[in-house]
C-alpha cells in the first residue's frame, strides 16, 4: 500500500474553496441579520409611538424572518468551523506523508492563544501522559513524544480513543490475541485505508465537537441513573391536570375565572420548589452532557453512513447484543437533552415550570434512558474507542511510500513464535526519501549486529521493534513483506541514569536487562532488542556478563537483536554458541570523510571510525 500525497493536495484545494464559499455566505448573513433586526426594531417603535396596527404586523413578520436568518447563520458557522477543522485534519496528513514532525505542532496549535492551551494541544498531539516509567520499550523504540508513533499515526480525536490507541502501542502482547483476531483486525484496518474522506470527517466532526476530554459526566450518569420516583411523577401529573381547573372555573364559576390562572401558576410554583430535591441530580447530569452526547451522536451517524463491509467494523457500530443501535439509543438521550436546552437560563426555566412541570419532564425522560440503555453506553464507547485505534493503524498504509500487512506464525506454540522476518523494512520515523531499508531474519536465535559509530546499528534494531508492534496493533509496517510470531518485546537501548532513584547508568541497565532475563524464565515468545550491552563498565566485566546474559537467553522460545563493539565477546560467541548469527554494517573512508551506506551485511566488522571522529573534532 502507498501514500496518495496528491489526494491530499488536491482535498486541500476544495477546502479551502468550500471556506471561501461559506465565509462570503456568513458575511452576507451577518448583515442582514444586521439589517433586519434594526428594521424590526424600528417597525416595533414606529408601531407603538404611532398607535399604527399594520406595523406591529410588519416588525413581527421582519422579526421572524430575522429568527430564520440567524438559524440559517448558525448552519453556516457550523459548516465554516467543520470545514476550518478538516482542513487541519488535511493538512496534518500531508504533514504525516512528508515527515514533518514541526508542521504537525503547528497545525495542533494553530489558533491558540493561551500558553495552558498550547501545552495541552502539544501534550495530546505527543502522548506523553500515557508513557510509562520502566515500560518494556517505550521509551527506546520513541512510542511517545515530539517525534514518535503515536504522534505521527494517532488520528484518534476523543479522549477514550486516545487512551485505546496508546493502550495498542504499550501492550500488544497483554492480550494473547490470536492470529484469527490480528487477521480480522487487519481487514478492518484494509477497509478504512480505503476511504480517507470517512477517516477526515469523522476526525473533523470529533475536533469541532471538542471530545478531548473524558465524558465523565455521561459515563457516571449512565451508570448510576435510575428512573424518577412515583411521588415526582404524581406532582409532575397533578402540575399539568391543574390546568384543566381553568376552562372548568371558566364554566361553572366565570367571576373566579380569571383568578384561576394565577393559583395554577401558583401551584405549579410549589411543585418546582417541591421537586428541586427530586430532580437535582438529573438536571445537574445536564450541564455536562450535551456537547458530548451530541459529538458521540454524529460520529455514530458518520459511522452508520460508512456502509462498512467488514464484520468487525460492523460489530462494533451496530454491537451484537444491544436491543438497538447505538444511534438510536443515544438520538433518544440527546432528544432529552434538548428538552433540557429550553431551560438553559435561570429566568427561562422560572417561567418554563410556572407554565408547565418542565424539570420533572426532563428528569423522567433522562431516568427512563439510563435505565433503559445507560448499561449500554460502556460498550458504545468501547466501540467508538476500538474504531479509532484501527483508524490509527491505517495510517502507515496512508502515509508511507510503501508498507504491507505482516504475516503471523500459525502455531499458538512459544517457540514457533520466536521468529521475525523482515523485507525492505524502514523506520516510520526516518525521512521517507532518504531512509535505507535493510532485511534481516531471526528464527529462534540471535543476531548480533557489528560496526562502526553511526553505522545504523541502532537504528536497525529500533526498526524491527518498531515492525513488530505495529504488526501486532492489527496495522501495516512500512515493509515489502515481513512475517512473525506473537512476541513479547522488550528493550535495553536507552539507558539513564536516575539521582533521585540513586542509580547509576550501569545500575539502570542491569535492572533492564534483569527484566529481560526474567522474562526469559516464562517460557512464552520473547523479542529482545541489546544495544550496547554493558557500556558502563571494564571490557572483562562486559565480556563475562555478556555471555552471561546470552546463555540465559538461549531458548528457542526467545530471539533477538544485540549491538556490539566488544570483539572478545564476539571471539567466544563464535566458539561457544550455536544459536547465534552475526550481521555487521561497513563504511568507506575518503579525505573528506566517512561515507555509510547503512545497508546491512552478513558476517562480522572489526572496522572502528572512533579515532576518526575524534580526529574529525579536534582530539588527537
Amino acid at each position: 500500500m502507498k501514500a496518495n500525497l496528491k489526494f491530499y493536495e488536491d482535498n486541500e484545494k476544495k477546502i479551502i474553496a468550500g471556506l471561501a464559499k461559506y465565509g462570503r455566505q456568513s458575511g452576507i448573513l451577518s448583515f442582514l441579520r444586521l439589517i433586519t433586526f434594526l428594521g424590526a426594531a424600528g417597525l416595533f417603535i414606529g408601531a407603538y409611538a404611532g398607535n399604527i396596527p399594520a406595523l406591529w404586523f410588519a416588525g413581527t413578520a421582519v422579526f421572524i424572518l430575522f429568527v430564520v436568518l440567524c438559524i440559517i447563520h448558525g448552519g453556516i458557522i457550523d459548516k465554516v468551523n467543520y470545514l476550518t477543522e478538516l482542513l487541519k485534519v488535511n493538512s496534518s496528513y500531508i504533514a504525516r506523508i512528508k515527515g514533518d514532525f514541526n508542521e504537525l505542532r503547528n497545525i495542533a496549535v494553530k489558533g491558540l492563544k493561551r500558553a495552558e492551551d498550547i501545552g495541552l494541544a502539544k501534550s495530546r498531539l505527543y502522548g506523553t501522559e500515557f508513557d510509562v516509567q520502566g515500560h518494556d520499550y517505550s521509551m527506546d523504540l520513541d512510542v511517545f513524544g515530539k517525534k514518535s508513533l503515536f504522534s505521527l499515526l494517532n488520528v484518534s480525536e476523543t479522549s477514550f480513543g486516545r487512551k485505546r490507541f496508546a493502550s495498542s502501542l504499550l501492550d500488544p502482547h497483554v492480550s494473547g490475541i490470536s492470529v484469527e483476531q490480528l487477521k480480522n483486525k487487519q481487514k478492518a484496518v484494509e477497509e478504512l485505508c480505503s476511504k480517507p474522506e470517512f477517516l477526515m470527517d469523522y476526525q473533523a466532526t470529533a475536533r469541532a465537537g471538542r471530545m478531548t476530554k473524558d465524558p465523565k459526566v455521561l459515563m457516571d450518569f449512565a451508570s448510576s441513573g435510575s428512573k424518577t420516583r412515583t411521588s415526582a411523577n404524581i406532582l409532575a401529573i397533578i402540575g399539568v391536570l391543574v390546568w384543566l381547573s381553568v376552562p372548568a372555573a371558566y364554566i361553572l364559576f366565570p367571576e373566579y375565572g380569571a383568578s384561576s390562572i394565577p393559583a395554577c401558576l401558583i401551584v405549579n410554583l410549589i411543585i418546582w420548589v417541591i421537586g428541586r430535591a427530586f430532580n437535582e441530580n438529573y438536571l445537574k447530569a445536564c450541564e455536562g452532557m450535551p456537547n458530548q452526547v451530541k459529538t458521540i451522536l454524529k460520529l455514530y451517524k458518520i459511522l452508520e453512513e460508512a456502509g462498512f463491509e467488514n464484520s468487525l467494523l460492523k460489530s462494533l457500530v451496530k454491537g451484537n447484543d444491544r436491543k438497538e443501535g447505538a444511534y438510536e439509543s443515544l438520538r433518544k438521550l440527546d432528544d432529552a437533552l434538548k428538552v433540557s436546552a429550553i431551560r438553559s437560563q435561570p429566568l427561562f426555566a422560572f417561567i418554563f415550570n410556572l407554565i408547565f412541570p418542565l424539570d420533572y419532564l426532563i428528569s423522567y425522560l433522562l431516568g427512563n434512558w439510563a435505565v433503559n440503555y445507560g448499561k449500554e453506553l460502556p460498550s458504545y464507547i468501547d466501540g467508538l474507542s476500538e474504531i479509532e485505534s484501527l483508524m490509527c493503524a491505517a495510517q502507515t498504509g496512508l502515509v508511507f511510500p510503501e508498507s504491507a500487512f505482516p504475516d503471523f506464525v500459525e502455531s499458538d506454540k512459544a517457540e514457533d513464535n520466536a521468529f521475525f522476518e523482515g523485507y525492505d523494512l524502514a523506520h516510520p520515523l526516518l525521512d521517507n526519501t532518504t531512509v535505507v531499508r535493510n532485511s534481516v531474519t531471526i528464527n529462534k536465535d540471535i543476531a548480533i549486529i557489528t560496526g562502526s559509530n553511526m553505522s545504523g546499528k541502532t537504528t536497525l534494531i529500533r526498526t524491527v521493534g518498531v515492525c513488530s508492534i505495529l504488526a501486532l496493533t492489527g496495522g501495516l509496517v512500512p515493509a515489502s513483506k515481513v512475517t512473525l510470531g506473537r512476541m513479547r518485546v522488550m528493550s535495553s537501548m536507552r539507558i539513564v541514569d536516575s539521582i533521585e532513584e540513586n542509580m547509576s547508568t550501569f545500575k539502570a541497565e542491569l535492572v533492564r536487562i534483569s527484566g529481560i532475563m526474567n522474562a526469559a524464565g516464562e517460557e512464552k515468545a520473547l523479542l529482545f532488542l541489546i544495544d550496547e550491552i554493558f557500556r558502563g563498565t571494564n571490557s572483562d566485566d562486559r565480556t563475562e556478563g555478556a555471555l552471561t546474559v546470552l546463555r540465559k537467553l538461549s531458548k528457542p522460545y526467545i530471539c533477538g537483536l544485540m549491538t556490539t563493539h566488544d570483539y572478545a565477546m564476539i571471539d567466544k560467541t563464535e566458539k561457544d554458541f550455536s544459536n547465534i548469527r552475526y550481521y555487521h554494517f561497513s563504511e568507506s573512508y575518503t579525505d573528506t570523510g566517512i561515507t555509510f551506506d547503512y545497508k546491512l551485511s552478513k558476517g562480522i566488522s572489526r572496522q572502528s571510525n572512533a579515532k576518526y571522529l575524534m580526529k574529525l573534532v579536534g582530539i588527537g
